[in-house]
């Protein structure tokens, strides 16, 4: 390998204290597109590499978003990392676009939520409304057990030490969520089990379970192309309408308030969007009668 290319870089960042200090997971997402970051952009020499060849990159994958958008953050870590150490002589990502590059999941609507917790499978179902009333990763869902769960001032909630961040939150349980377990029947462990009475592994297991339920189950028509992560900002979104703040928020889903603002937005775009037609209709219905009432006036 060639000490003057990007493979260089690359192999260097992923040697690095930058790298080491990641979550398992996340190391585990970076490596692959390290390797496909190397497969593309290796043999590029550093004093040739620049943004119009990182966003050809970027382009050949625009049919995955959620690949792409991971591919430029890893690109963007080593060059955040390589940039001050003089790995590189110039940014690479300045300027770079992907699809969706305001980042976040979709959220589900309600009327999908629904759905999916009235047609899926009663495992699934599960599934549905604990993320969407709790607003946790996938990772943190299956690892939920019974033994988790504490009451404090008379609400239960969940304690959960999340994954990816090392974070331990406890999460109160909504009246919806509160209905839903006492209907659900316990185990000795954990609250998400697979039909044959075990825990999922990982949570790709549980994404897979999901996925396998939504393209095979007719009824769960309205709910194509909908990941369990985008419960995540539906939780979220949920909590904003309510009137709850961001630093609420962030309290109780254990996001950063930045994330929290970045799933905002579906709800805060619809609010004020449906605000504003709401006064355009009032005006013109008051335009309306102001209009009868000069005819009324003006007649003899």
């Amino acid at each position: 390998m060639a000490t003057d290319t990007f493979a260089a870089v690359i192999r260097a960042y992923a040697s690095s204290p930058n790298f080491n200090k990641l979550a398992d997971a996340t190391k585990q997402v970076y490596r692959v597109y390290l390797t496909k970051a190397e497969q593309i952009l290796g043999d590029v020499p550093i004093g040739v590499i620049r943004p119009s060849m990182v966003q050809q990159c970027l382009d050949a994958i625009a049919d995955r978003p959620g690949a792409q958008s991971r591919l430029r953050v890893v690109l963007k870590a080593i060059e955040s990392y390589a940039i001050p150490r003089d790995l590189l002589p110039r940014p690479i990502t300045l300027g770079t676009e992907v699809v969706g590059s305001d980042g976040g999941h979709e959220p589900w609507s309600e009327e999908q939520v629904q759905c999916a917790e009235q047609f899926a499978a009663p495992h699934i179902r599960r599934t549905i409304t604990l993320a969407s009333n709790t607003g946790q990763r996938g990772s943190d869902l299956c690892r939920m057990r019974w033994s988790d769960i504490e009451t404090v001032d008379g609400r239960p909630g969940i304690n959960v030490k999340q994954k990816k961040t090392g974070l331990q939150i406890w999460i109160p349980f909504t009246a919806a969520l509160q209905h839903a377990v006492m209907t659900w029947e316990r185990g000795p462990t954990h609250i998400l089990l697979k039909p044959t009475g075990h825990p999922y592994a990982n949570r790709k297991q549980l994404s897979k379970a999901w996925k396998r339920e939504r393209d095979r189950n007719p009824n769960l028509a309205s709910c194509a192309g909908m990941v369990l992560h985008g419960l995540r900002a539906t939780a979220v979104i949920r909590l904003r309408r309510a009137g709850a703040t961001t630093p609420q928020i962030v309290d109780m889903v254990g996001l950063s308030a930045q994330m929290v603002e970045r799933y905002s937005r579906f709800a805060d775009q619809k609010a004020s969007a449906l605000a504003a037609v709401i006064k355009l209709d009032r005006t013109g219905a008051e335009q309306e009668r102001q209009i009868i009432r000069d005819n009324q006036r003006a007649k003899p």
